[in-house]
């Protein structure tokens, strides 16, 4: 039976002895995508690269999130050389933890044999390079079109970023390389392909014609348009803005367009809904109608 739990690492790892491998890691979860508390089951393989048997003694679990302690899987057991050994094992994200993107690598604590071909070794560990884990809300499909300056890209990144850990879709063009298409085009169909048209108005976007040519056409659509204004710029619009400033955290300012996002979207949907309804109670009134003309 393996057993997984924690302890604090007291003694220094190899790094550098080659010879095996974590391979085909998989979460339970296919976007990798947990809440602050959940549940983390992870299923990977062991793979004996070298030319020689391995006792593996244990496998480590070091996530981000913990500072000096280790996931540790008792094993103790031979694995031959090119053999490959599947494991799986259970960790849950802590509850008090900020949102974002965190690193989990695994150890291997295993020792060559025969034991004497390797002078001073006594199970030392070898590292995996690390996998991302996400600890995110969970995508709702919606998806935001982020118009902007190059020159505030610093800016743009923090709220996309905030934007992901919430559960919402950013799409910043420039991101996504589709060599050979009309810049216009690719904008024009990222617009297209998003729900809401976040525009970021600084000094820096009100002077800029790419900004000002994805509005109209973000108009044009009739999208569901959110201007994020920086304090102090003069902007002349008759269109409602949320303001912001650079010394405020990306994550309160995100807070905001998050909130007015919603506030517009359930707004929306009421007016569809009633709209829907006169149209339904339109056509119930007509059906005595016609069938007293029928009668005739």
């Amino acid at each position: 039976m393996i057993n997984t739990y924690l302890v604090r690492l007291t003694y220094t790892a190899d790094i550098n002895k080659p010879g095996c491998q974590i391979t085909n890691i998989r979460f339970d979860r296919e976007v990798a995508r947990y809440l602050p508390g959940d549940m983390v089951s992870l299923s990977f393989d062991f793979h004996n690269l070298s030319d020689n048997d391995i006792y593996l003694h244990r496998i480590w679990l070091q996530a981000e999130w913990l500072r000096d302690e280790w996931y540790v899987m008792d094993v103790g057991d031979l694995v031959k050389s090119g053999q490959e050994r599947p494991f799986s094992l259970t960790i849950q994200v802590p509850k008090e933890i900020a949102l974002g993107e965190y690193e989990l690598m695994f150890g291997v604590e295993k020792q060559y044999l025969p034991a004497t071909g390797y002078q001073g070794e006594n199970l030392a560990v070898e590292w995996s390079e690390p996998v991302i884990i996400h600890v995110k809300k969970p995508l709702n499909g919606t998806k935001v079109f982020i118009s902007h300056s190059v020159h505030d890209i610093v800016l743009i990144r923090q709220l996309a970023q905030e934007l992901d850990n919430n559960g919402y879709t950013p799409i910043i063009a420039e991101d996504i390389p589709e060599p050979g298409v009309e810049l216009m085009e690719k904008f024009q169909e990222k617009i297209r392909d998003a729900k809401v048209f976040l525009v970021v108005l600084t000094k820096n976007s009100v002077e800029s014609e790419w900004v000002r040519k994805e509005r109209a056409y973000a108009k044009q659509l009739k999208k569901l348009i959110i201007p994020l204004k920086e304090e102090g710029l003069s902007v002349d619009d008759p269109v409602e803005w949320i303001k912001f400033s650079r010394d405020e955290e990306p994550g309160i300012i995100t807070l905001r367009v998050i909130s007015a996002i919603s506030n517009r979207l359930e707004k929306d949907a009421l007016q569809s809904t009633s709209g829907a309804t006169l149209v339904l109670g339109f056509a119930l009134l007509g059906i005595p109608l016609l069938f007293a003309a029928l009668s005739d």
